[in-house]
């Protein structure tokens, strides 16, 4: 299996994870993510929701 093929799985296993999680959490990160991510980039936005994440963790 080549990585994109992997990635593509993966990404497919994360839209039925997605499915589970809190439906008003998902449309709000979605919203969020509409609207910075021709301007901030994919990259970017990533970093900054697993930096939030690390963050509230140390709390």
């Amino acid at each position: 299996m080549s990585i994109f093929e992997e990635m593509d799985k993966a990404a497919e296993n994360a839209k039925e994870e997605l499915k589970n999680l809190n439906e008003e959490a998902v449309i709000q990160v979605a919203q969020w993510w509409n609207k910075w991510y021709l301007k901030a980039g994919h990259k970017r936005l990533g970093r900054i929701l697993i930096n939030y994440l690390k963050e509230k963790q140390k709390s």
